[in-house]
């Protein structure tokens, strides 16, 4: 989910287009419901396991049992975890600068074509860390947020930059930091260090896979039959000392190891009424 870079095409800012459904819903599953097998499977499991949590209450307040939420999804993407939230929507709206993902408007995070306090809620994963101005789209979220609504954030920590598009890295206080505004936060880690070595590999063998087939073709297509089980080995032992971060006699040491460098960070936050 990432804003568009200047080698993708972009239309006009406010153009409006039809959402394409079936693209939604094909990355939407795959980044929702990861699973062991899957090469980014620790990277994207706490997420989806945390926004499926905070998402499915965005319900009753601020506007009351009997009126459904405006959402915006900024940075949608394929939106995948649309899914998350409740049926029963009043609106559900998707921003982005890159006119392939199909969003119902294209703009700018730093400024956004709404009237102020038009949303209940407001969505943005793994988009901030491609902005110029981080400090503009905190503040144009914040303008959009009804009082008493909420924002639903999320961002790289510790983890690769993609490609040759600048990225920011943010940890808790640059966080807090910039949502200090709000008058409710809290920032939670999400994948933490014992989980990394694992994630990292699997996206090394990846990108390797990639590599042999763009320079050998079809010949190369064998690889991914060797590349699942090492994903799903290397996921097992990951899954498996986080666990024991969690419970057991070396939980002490290995929960304050596994804090101490985080893959991505989740932001909620609220206006006050």
């Amino acid at each position: 989910m990432t804003m568009a870079t200047d080698q993708q095409r972009q239309s006009a800012p406010g153009e409006t287009l039809a959402p394409s459904p079936a693209v939604a819903h094909h990355e939407g599953r795959r980044r929702a419901r990861p699973r062991l097998w899957h090469h980014d499977y620790l990277h994207l499991r706490p997420l989806a396991a945390d926004l499926r949590h905070v998402l499915g209450h965005a319900r009753g307040e601020p506007r009351g049992a009997a009126e459904p939420w405006r959402i915006l999804d900024l940075g949608c993407g394929a939106s995948p975890y649309r899914e998350f939230f409740p049926a029963a929507l009043a609106a559900y709206v998707r921003v982005d600068l890159d006119s392939t993902a199909s969003p119902e408007v294209i703009a700018r995070g730093e400024s956004l074509p709404f009237a102020e306090a038009t949303f209940d809620g407001i969505l943005a994963t793994q988009v901030l860390q491609f902005t110029d101005e981080p400090q503009a789209v905190v503040a144009e979220i914040r303008r959009l947020t009804r009082p008493g609504g909420r924002v639903w954030l999320t961002c790289h920590g510790a983890w690769p930059r993609e490609g040759t598009t600048p990225e920011n890295r943010y940890g808790e206080p640059d966080l807090e930091r910039l949502f200090s505004a709000f008058e409710r936060v809290t920032v939670t880690a999400e994948g933490g260090y014992l989980g990394l070595p694992f994630a990292l590999f699997n996206l090394a063998m990846r990108e390797g896979v990639r590599a042999a087939e763009r320079r050998f073709g079809r010949a190369a297509l064998l690889l991914r039959l060797v590349a699942v089980p090492c994903f799903l080995a290397a996921n097992l032992m990951g899954r498996l000392l986080e666990r024991l971060a969690a419970a057991g006699p070396l939980r002490p040491f290995l929960a304050h190891l596994d804090r101490s460098l985080s893959m991505n960070y989740l932001v909620v936050a609220e206006r006050g009424a």
